[in-house]
């Protein structure tokens, strides 16, 4: 949610069934230029784009409307009342989330609560109940939450390094082999990583199927992904997913530590920092000027690690649940 908090307009803004996010793309990088992240994350965006999400665009009410309501589906607003705002939810995971902006310039008029409410609507409508997101922490974000009952129930930390940072040695553990994922390694890839991450709501349970879809695809690179093999036996102990970003509001081409999962059954010493640090090192030999990662805030296993290998900068992200309601009789 960016800046919302303001009194409602005199006209009624309309809200707009959107079919994608094209013609809110105006609206997105205005957003992202003012506030220096982007609004709407990548699992929704993703979300947005194979067509699983709800999207609503907002529009302010122009001087010959005199009623103001929803306009038909798909509809992204007419010429004489451009998108002024854009919400997307999703389901991710277990639960659904969404994410909303609003042009600078249309800021501080009531459309982003006008916004927020519609589109909490239309996820419930769907089937869930929406825990809205705050990039950057923004302050109207948690004033417009305050207001719909909404409590500040989950922070993420993306923590960046400034520039490229010195590694520390890799010292994998003995017995260990840290190498490129295979196709084959799709069930044993899903279960390390949903033994990790069981009590995750968007990152537990996921699909064996995904993982082979995602290694068959044919511009995945293997070396993206470093799978911790014990050379014993061939079990996968942990895995490390990177991502590479070509293009990123800071400018520079940045690498991402976007997953790390550690069989919890497993105790082998240094495993975690092991994959860390051969992510990283691929990451900048591939060209990273920077490496960003995204961490729970009360992770006081993760944090000391991160700090150690060069991460420093902090941006925090909140996470609204909703409000709790009485139960239908």
């Amino acid at each position: 949610m960016t800046d919302t908090n303001a009194p409602t307009p005199a006209g009624s803004p309309r809200t707009i069934a959107l079919s994608s996010l094209d013609a809110a793309q105006a609206v997105l990088a205005a957003a992202t230029q003012s506030d220096g992240i982007p609004p709407i994350s990548d699992g929704l965006l993703e979300a947005a784009a194979d067509g699983t999400a709800v999207i609503l665009g907002i529009a302010e009410a122009t001087d010959d409307e005199t009623t103001g309501g929803k306009a038909a589906a798909g509809d992204s607003g007419s010429p004489d009342a451009p998108l002024a705002g854009v919400g997307v939810a999703a389901l991710q995971g277990e639960r659904w989330a969404a994410e909303a902006a609003v042009a600078p310039e249309h800021r501080r008029r009531g459309l982003g609560r006008a916004l927020v409410t519609a589109l909490a609507e239309a996820a419930r409508a769907s089937g869930g109940d929406p825990w809205f997101w705050s990039h950057g922490d923004h302050p109207a974000a948690y004033r417009l939450a305050e207001e719909s009952g909404r409590r500040r129930a989950r922070e993420l930390l993306q923590l960046t390094t400034e520039g490229v940072p010195e590694l520390p040695a890799l010292n994998a553990p003995e017995g260990v082999v840290l190498r490129d994922v295979r196709a084959d390694d799709a069930e044993a890839w899903a279960a390390v990583n949903n033994a990790a991450f069981s009590w995750h709501p968007e990152q537990g349970g996921q699909d064996p199927a995904d993982y082979r879809r995602r290694t068959g695809e044919p511009d995945f690179d293997p070396s993206t992904v470093v799978i911790a093999e014990r050379t014993a036996d061939g079990r996968v102990l942990g895995f490390h997913e990177t991502k590479r970003h070509a293009t990123h509001p800071s400018g520079l081409a940045m690498g991402e530590v976007h997953v790390i999962g550690v069989d919890p059954e497993v105790h082998a010493r240094g495993l975690g920092r092991a994959l860390l640090v051969e992510g990283m090192a691929r990451m900048i030999a591939d060209g990273a000027e920077a490496i960003e990662l995204y961490v729970e805030s009360d992770n006081e296993k993760a944090l000391p690690l991160y700090r150690d290998v060069g991460f420093s900068r902090t941006v925090v992200h909140v996470s609204y649940e909703p409000p709790e309601r009485p139960h239908e009789p």
